[in-house]
C-alpha cells in the first residue's frame, strides 16, 4: 500500500460509519435496461475507486449513472445536481425506455435505496433523491482547445473582456505539485461561457492554448476541486487524461489527501496500471465485457491482470491466475519440478484476492474469457468452479515455513549462503508474527540488509517443491495438463 494511502485507509476503517467520517456515501448502483446494462450492480467500497475496462464495456454509463444519484434540494445554492437525461437522451437513433436505476445510499449511519426509473417517456423519482453536491469532470476536457466551439473566436480577441477567477495559493500549490512544476499563479479565466486557464512560470504567462494536454486537464480538475465543498461526490472520466505515470501517481496522492480532509467521494475510471497500483484492493474495479454482450464486475483486481484483460496481445496457451505472488512463485516452483516443458505454454498471473480468483475460474469454465484460464486457489480455499488449489490446506506460507524438516532448511541455507542456525533462527522469529504475509520480509531482514525478500521465497519453494509428496505434486501439475488446449 503507498505510503500516502494509509491515512486514508486508516480513517476509513476507523470512522466511515462515525460522526468524523463519510456523512454521504454513495455505495452503489444497480443499472439496468441501459445500454446494453442487465440489473448489474456496482458497489463502491472506498472514498476513492477506480473503474477500469476496455472500450465499450460500460464505464462512462456508470460513473453518468452515479452522478445523476443525487439532487440539488433547490434551497443550497452551491449545490450542483445533473438529470438522468442529461446523460441518456433520447435521440434520432435511439430512445431511451424501460429504464431503472437503483442507488444505496449512506448517509450518517443510516442506508437508504431510492430509484430512478423511465418506463416510457419521462423519469420518475426525481423528488425522491437527496441532496448532495456533485461534479463530473468529462473526457472532452481532453480535446484540443481550438477545436472546441468558440473558443477560436476568444483566442483572437486583442483585448479580453471576460472575469478573471485567481487560483488560491492552495490550489496553486496543489497544480504545482501534480505536475512537478513551480507555477507562480493560476488563473481561470471566464468570457462568453467558456474557460481559458492560464498559468504563470518564471518564463511568464501562457494560456491553455500554449500548454501541454496534461497541464490543461489537470488545471480543468484543480479548478473543479477548488469549487467542490466538503462531502462532496467528484466524478472523472479518464483520470490520467495526457499525465505521464509520475503525475498520474502524484495526483492520486493529492485526491487522497482531499478525499480524506474533505470526506469527499471520488468515483474515476481509467485503463492505466499506474492508478490502479496506487489503490486498495477493494478500490479496483474492472468491468469485463463478454462476447454476448453481458458484463461481470471483477472486485479487488491487480492492476496486471486488469492490463491483460483490456489488451490485444498473443497470450500462452493457458493463464493462470493466482492469489499472490507467493502463489505464483510456488506454482511455478511445482511446474518446473514436475513438468519443467509446461512452463513456455502457461503464465502465471498474480490476479487478486480468492474471491477475483473465483469469479475468474467461473468465467473460464464457462469459456467467457479471451484465452485459455485457470483459478489457482491457496490451499486453506474451499473448491470452486474453474479452480485448482495448490498443494497443503493452508496459505502458502504456512505451508513451507512451519512444516519443512530442519535438513530442508539446511538445502535452503546452502542455496541462499547462509549459515542453517541463522535461518533456522530466523524462521523462528518470524513465526512469531501473526501476519503470515509478514513472515517472508522478516527472514529476509534477519538474513541481512542485503538479502531480497524474492530470493528467500524462491529458494524455499524450490526445496519444498522437490520434497514434496510426487503424488501430490504430480496430481496438481495433471490438473494444469489437463486443462491445455490440446494442438
Amino acid at each position: 500500500m503507498p505510503v500516502t494511502l494509509s491515512p486514508l485507509s486508516n480513517d476509513w476503517q476507523t470512522e466511515r460509519t462515525s460522526n468524523r467520517g463519510w456523512p454521504q456515501f454513495l455505495e452503489s448502483v444497480r443499472i439496468d435496461g441501459l445500454r446494453g446494462w442487465k440489473d448489474s450492480l456496482v458497489e463502491f467500497r472506498f472514498p476513492v475507486v477506480a473503474l477500469a475496462g476496455e472500450n465499450g464495456a460500460g464505464k462512462s454509463t456508470v460513473l453518468k449513472a452515479a452522478a445523476a444519484a443525487y439532487g440539488d434540494g433547490k434551497k443550497k445554492p452551491e449545490s450542483k445536481a445533473f438529470y438522468p437525461d442529461d446523460f441518456f437522451p433520447n435521440t434520432p437513433w435511439e430512445v431511451v425506455k424501460g429504464v431503472t436505476l437503483t442507488y444505496q445510499i449512506r448517509r450518517g449511519d443510516s442506508s437508504d435505496t431510492i430509484a430512478l426509473r423511465k418506463p416510457t417517456s419521462r423519469w420518475r423519482g426525481m423528488p425522491e433523491r437527496f441532496t448532495r453536491p456533485v461534479f463530473f469532470l468529462d473526457i472532452s476536457r481532453t480535446q484540443p482547445i481550438n477545436t472546441t466551439v468558440g473558443y477560436g473566436k476568444l483566442a483572437n480577441q486583442r483585448n479580453f473582456s471576460g472575469d478573471l477567477n485567481p487560483f488560491s495559493e492552495k490550489d496553486t500549490a496543489l497544480l504545482s505539485r501534480i505536475m512537478n512544476k513551480a507555477y507562480t499563479r493560476s488563473v481561470m479565466a471566464s468570457m462568453e461561457g467558456k474557460q481559458i486557464g492560464i498559468l504563470s512560470t518564471g518564463d511568464g504567462d501562457y494560456s491553455n492554448f500554449h500548454q501541454g494536454a496534461g497541464e490543461d486537464a489537470t488545471a480543468d480538475l484543480v479548478a473543479l476541486l477548488r469549487e467542490a465543498p466538503k462531502h462532496s461526490l467528484v466524478i472523472i472520466d479518464e483520470v490520467e487524461a495526457s499525465l505521464h505515470p509520475r503525475a498520474q501517481k502524484r495526483l492520486l496522492r493529492e485526491l487522497f489527501a482531499i478525499a480524506r480532509d474533505s470526506r469527499m467521494q471520488f468515483i474515476l475510471s481509467t485503463h492505466s496500471p499506474y492508478i490502479l497500483e496506487q489503490l486498495p484492493a477493494e478500490a479496483r474495479v474492472h468491468i469485463q465485457l463478454e462476447r454476448n454482450g453481458t458484463r461481470n464486475l471483477l472486485y479487488g483486481v491487480t492492476s496486471n491482470l486488469s492490463l491483460s484483460l483490456m489488451d490485444d496481445e498473443d497470450h500462452p496457451d493457458l493463464t493462470l491466475y493466482c492469489e499472490d505472488d507467493r502463489a505464483v512463485q510456488m506454482v511455478d516452483a511445482l511446474i518446473a519440478q514436475e513438468r519443467p516443458e509446461l512452463r513456455r505454454r502457461v503464465a502465471i498471473v498474480e490476479a487478486g484476492p480468492a474471491s477475483v480468483i473465483r469469479t475468474l475460474g467461473d468465467l473460464a469454465g464457462k469459456d467467457k474469457l479471451t484465452s485459455a484460464s485457470m483459478g489457482v486457489l491457496d490451499g486453506d480455499q474451499g473448491e470452486s468452479d474453474g479452480c485448482i488449489r495448490l498443494p497443503g490446506d493452508a496459505a502458502p506460507e504456512r505451508v513451507v515455513y512451519p512444516n519443512m524438516p530442519e535438513d530442508q532448511v539446511e538445502i535452503v541455507a546452502g542455496r541462499l549462503g547462509v549459515r542453517t542456525g541463522d535461518l533456522l533462527d530466523a524462521i523462528d522469529d518470524a513465526l512469531r508474527i501473526e501476519n503470515h504475509h509478514a513472515w517472508t520480509r522478516r527472514i529476509a531482514e534477519l538474513l541481512g540488509s542485503r538479502m531480497r525478500q524474492t530470493r528467500v521465497w524462491e529458494d524455499f519453494v524450490a526445496v519444498w517443491a522437490l520434497n514434496l509428496d510426487p503424488t501430490e505434486r504430480a496430481s496438481f501439475v495433471d490438473s494444469i495438463d489437463a486443462a491445455l488446449p490440446k494442438h
